[in-house]
């Protein structure tokens, strides 16, 4: 038994430390980095509008007139939904969330179209399950950005 223990206890702190490392580095798949706006890995922890499973997809977002307006009001909401905006380029954003309790980071990209098409992409930086939370997110920033009042 104490030899397992003895096993287990660096392994634990391997994990650990591999968890916070993941979390608190700027993944290299993103598109400020890239300048490729990426679908999903093959983990449940990720949605993209560029995602054709069911697990990964979910729909674009969409405006009317003008980009640039459509590119504040969404920053807007970003920031009011907690947010951090860690890149801001000419029709792209990408905005950090972190999770409350185990402060875990997700990355949330928003790819403004001049067609009035905003593709999306909300990804956890570490796990493998999100249960959920980033379609939930893109889920609520779409209501919030359809609730904004247009010029």
């Amino acid at each position: 038994m104490k030899m397992i223990l003895k096993l287990l206890v660096p392994l634990v702190g391997v994990v650990l430390a591999l968890g916070v490392y993941k979390t608190v580095t700027t993944p290299s798949h993103l598109f400020a980095l890239s300048k490729e706006f990426g679908g999903c890995p093959n983990r449940p922890s990720c949605v993209s509008s560029l995602a054709t499973d069911p697990e990964h997809s979910v729909a674009a977002l969409g405006y009317a007139g003008d980009p640039s307006t459509a590119y504040s009001m969404l920053r807007e909401v970003i920031e009011r939904m907690g947010g951090k905006i860690a890149h801001d380029a000419p029709g792209y954003l990408h905005a950090v969330f972190t999770t409350p309790t185990m402060r875990y980071r997700d990355d949330l990209e928003l790819l403004v179209l001049p067609e009035g098409k905003i593709e999306v992409r909300s990804i956890s930086r570490f796990g493998y399950r999100d249960f959920g939370v980033n379609r939930a997110r893109v889920e609520a920033l779409r209501q919030a950005f359809e609730a904004v009042p247009r010029p």
